[in-house]
């Protein structure tokens, strides 16, 4: 056992072999319920290998999950949450091949959309996939309905500005133009809730089908709806490492300067007349104060 060596943080292999979530873990540490090689460990940060340590917890030997990384073709009216208050149905469930593996969804995709999504008991794989320096590609099919236009279809390339900020430019190419529906492949380089809806209402058309098909190198090319397959080595490897024309645009986290976020505009000078009265109020202020040092 070693502080310093490459492995993986005790309480996180805790957290992975369905011992408990990795804060309650960390308390189990403390409380001296977890031994590594015999030897009761009470520090946190202590770093492991499972593959050289005989991990045990209360007595009994905790082995961590292998990593398992699924591609699910989600359909309309499943949710993306591991385990619904409401009852609904989980994109979990559509993982026949998950055993015992605690999943968990990758991103989000919004229950009234369909298309691809990730799932992982691996948190260092979907930290790497949701990372916001090497943000990966997603485009969209959307089918619109109302007369598309040139100038609609030019405001929702360069963004528009809705309730949490403006849109971003983003990719569009009209595979069928018509007055009444029309059929748009998309490629958003934001990403606010419910985006591309929000958007295509903003210039009066109403998106009723949004269906994710890529996520970098992933397609939909052999997955039918409703279906999950294991990623290959090689898939995960285009994932993580991905090419020039699998990647999205960068952007930066929360809180910082967003793209997409609306920014205040920069305050104007003062006019001229507001300049005399500040400074005439400013004179009679000090007017007053001196009244008040000196006396009547």
């Amino acid at each position: 056992m070693d502080e310093t060596r490459r492995g993986e943080r005790l309480h996180k292999l805790l957290a992975r072999a369905g011992v408990a979530s990795r804060r309650e873990s960390e308390q189990l540490i403390l409380q001296g319920r977890v031994k590594v090689d015999g030897q009761v460990v009470t520090k946190l940060g202590v770093i492991v290998d499972p593959a050289e340590h005989a991990i045990s917890f209360d007595g009994r030997p905790v082995y961590a999950e292998p990593p398992a990384h699924f591609l699910v073709y989600k359909p309309k009216g499943v949710v993306c949450t591991t385990d619904d208050p409401y009852g609904r149905k989980s994109v979990i469930s559509l993982v026949k091949d998950r055993r015992a593996l605690r999943l968990f969804p990758v991103g989000r995709l919004e229950e009234d959309s369909e298309g691809l999504i990730l799932v992982t008991n691996d948190g260092r794989f979907a930290h790497d996939v949701i990372s916001y320096q090497n943000p990966l590609r997603h485009v969209y099919f959307v089918r619109v309905r109302g007369n598309l236009t040139q100038e609609a279809l030019e405001q929702a390339r360069t963004g528009v500005w809705l309730a949490d900020g403006k849109s971003g430019p983003m990719y569009i190419k009209v595979q069928k133009w018509g007055k009444k529906v029309s059929s748009i492949i998309c490629c958003p380089s934001a990403t606010q809730h419910r985006l591309l809806r929000r958007v295509w209402s903003k210039v009066g058309l109403h998106a009723d089908k949004v269906v994710r098909i890529r996520i970098g190198p992933l397609t939909t090319d052999g997955l039918k709806k409703g279906h999950a397959r294991r990623l290959k080595p090689a898939e995960i490897e285009a994932v993580l490492n991905p090419a020039a024309e699998d990647l999205g645009t960068r952007r930066q986290r929360s809180g910082g300067k967003v793209s997409g976020k609306k920014r205040r505009p920069p305050k104007k000078a003062p006019s001229r007349a507001r300049q005399r009265r500040r400074k005439e109020a400013q004179d009679v202020e000090q007017g007053m104060q001196r009244r008040r040092v000196i006396g009547p």
